[in-house]
């Protein structure tokens, strides 16, 4: 029997980025375990699915910093990407005094650069039960 696939909770409220995300994710080799379009919505899918990642864009559809805080708590073992349209730097700056947050990448980089970061820091056996 395999291991199981790296889950993904894919937190966006942009339809056409969530597709092109859960698309090369899925192509990539990750299963996506759903994906939320509100803080709300982050929220409980992290406590309930508990990902071995969480992609989640700062403006979801607003910042707001405690749900950053509340996502990571939801779901502790999961490494927390940050995904924005902002430029890494100022992504960083907003993030300044957040604990938790695992990677930073910006939308405008290409998709398989998603992919690539990712798998580089998910730990070995994030999977095994």
């Amino acid at each position: 029997m395999s291991d199981p696939l790296p889950s993904v909770l894919i937190c966006e409220d942009a339809p056409g980025y969530q597709l092109l995300t859960q698309t090369v994710l899925e192509d990539a080799g990750f299963a996506v375990a759903g994906v939320a379009a509100t803080w709300v919505d982050a929220l409980a899918m992290a406590e309930s699915e508990q990902p071995d990642v969480i992609l989640l864009d700062l403006w979801l559809p607003t910042f707001e910093r405690e749900y950053v805080t509340r996502v990571r708590a939801a779901a502790p073992r999961a490494l927390l990407t940050v995904v924005s349209a902002l430029a890494v730097d100022d992504s960083h700056s907003l993030l300044e005094g957040l604990d938790g947050i695992d990677l930073v990448l910006s939308k405008r980089d290409p998709p398989d650069s998603l992919v690539s970061a990712v798998r580089e820091r998910l730990p070995q056996g994030a999977t095994d039960s």
